[in-house]
């Protein structure tokens, strides 16, 4: 009897755990650009780990993470180079690129780290950029958040709040003007070769 009741309470904790990945799967992005909102209902997450040398005259060069996080309503193969260069292929489609930085000294080995990533920041922990991807009257169109001009007016950050060894969750708030995005996200990360 105590090994069907352990057996029981072990199916009963694996049914919960997969319920918690498919609430972490049905997380959802309040976007908005060109003058309309949507609802970005996440069926995909991925990631690219990549890093940035920054280089100027008479300076030292600073070496950081920079690793991007995908976000889309459809399902993106990631099985092949150069995937995230597909075109969109459905007016419904949406993607939203956001690349962050990480402290100094951080490389494109260096894991997703729990912490808040501001829109503010100059060159470390910063949200690097923004792309909203869409189509519009069967073009598509990519909508860039202005992270880079000194005057910047972006606004917000990404908050990193769960890193495991198969993917990577936070919280996004982010706005410029009449765009924003807003709401929460796990994407995959890379499997390890």
């Amino acid at each position: 009897m105590m090994n069907k009741l352990s057996i029981l309470l072990i199916a009963v904790l694996i049914t919960g755990c997969g319920a918690v990945n498919l609430g972490a799967r049905s997380s959802k992005l309040e976007v908005k650009v060109g003058g309309r909102n949507s609802t970005l209902n996440l069926k995909s997450g991925a990631t690219y780990l990549g890093n940035v040398i920054s280089t100027a005259p008479g300076k030292p060069n600073v070496q950081t993470f920079a690793h991007t996080i995908y976000l889309a309503n459809f399902e993106m193969d990631t099985s092949y180079p150069g995937w995230v260069r597909k075109p969109l292929s459905s007016p419904d489609h949406m993607r939203i690129d956001i690349q962050i930085t990480g402290e100094e000294g951080t490389r494109e080995d260096s894991p997703f780290k729990v912490g808040t990533y501001s829109a503010k920041a100059d060159k470390f922990n910063a949200v690097r950029s923004v792309i909203i991807n869409s189509l519009v009257d069967g073009k598509e169109t990519k909508t860039s958040f202005d992270t880079f001009s000194s005057s910047k007016v972006v606004d917000g950050d990404l908050k990193i709040t769960a890193v495991t060894a198969e993917n990577v969750s936070g919280e996004v708030n982010l706005s410029e003007g009449d765009k924003s995005i807003k709401g929460t996200f796990t994407a995959n990360l890379p499997k390890k070769k």
